[in-house]
């Protein structure tokens, strides 16, 4: 067998293996979107977006750190459960920290949108699947941290979609630039008929979020059986009067 002979066997591999790592390296639509229903309540969820640094979520008056929210998050075609505990809030956010569950964790931007950025809002579909929509800054971004969704109803939106992050796409990374609130603005003529919604922009988010997030600290939560393994949840395998959470699935 000649030299070049087993060069080029040595190259189709790596050739074939080239398109492969492209797909993995492009990252599908987040699924930081998550549910929670304040300790003993049902209804409407609270809306949170799960980042490095735990579940961001819009804070409320009575809001204290401690308080416990069931969650639920989707992994894959299912939703795992899971209960949280406020960790940090002030008068806008709050930070809630799973106790058992290792989250899909969304990557915090570090710079500013961009003018010529696309940026989306994280909503979902009729199917409960992530449906990332192109949204615009409201009148090119003049009056701040306000957007339009071209084609939603924005009262809708605001309504059942106020928690949810907002992003941007850099090098085939989703990073998270804002959360958006219940805020609705129209100027006083509205000659386009736009209805604008708020949003939290990284400013005001850096004010509850660390410098940096020490990755070789971050908890390390034992495996849970029932997303990892398929193994239902078990009464006991979520202990939630132990406050270091050691009372983990088995």
């Amino acid at each position: 067998m000649s030299p070049a002979t087993t060069v080029r066997r040595r190259l189709l591999p790596l050739a074939l293996l080239l398109p492969l790592l492209a797909a993995a390296c492009a990252s599908p639509p987040p699924s930081h979107f998550t549910r929670l229903w304040p300790e003993g309540t049902t209804g409407s969820p609270i809306i949170g977006t799960s980042t490095e640094d735990g579940i961001l979520l819009l804070s409320r008056p009575d809001f204290r750190v401690g308080d416990r929210f069931e969650l639920q998050f989707p992994v894959g075609n299912s939703l795992v459960r899971d209960w949280a505990r406020i960790d940090r809030v002030n008068d806008n956010l709050a930070v809630a920290r799973p106790l058992t569950a290792r989250i899909v964790e969304g990557r915090i931007a570090t710079e500013l949108p961009q003018p010529d950025e696309k940026i989306f809002l994280a909503l979902r579909d009729e199917d409960d699947e992530p449906d990332m929509t192109r949204v615009r800054p409201w009148r090119d971004g003049m009056y701040g941290d306000w957007i339009v969704v071209p084609g939603r109803d924005s009262e809708q939106v605001a309504r059942e979609f106020q928690g949810t992050g907002l992003y941007v796409r850099r090098k085939g990374r989703w990073q998270i630039v804002g959360v958006l609130t219940g805020l609705l603005a129209e100027d006083e003529e509205n000659r386009r008929g736009e209805t604008a919604l708020g949003y939290i922009g990284l400013l005001e988010m850096s004010r509850i979020l660390p410098d940096h997030v020490p990755y070789f600290e971050h908890d390390i939560k034992p495996l849970r059986p029932d997303f990892e393994f398929g193994v239902p949840l078990q009464p006991g395998d979520i202990n939630l009067d132990d406050e270091d959470a050691s009372g983990q699935g088995r």
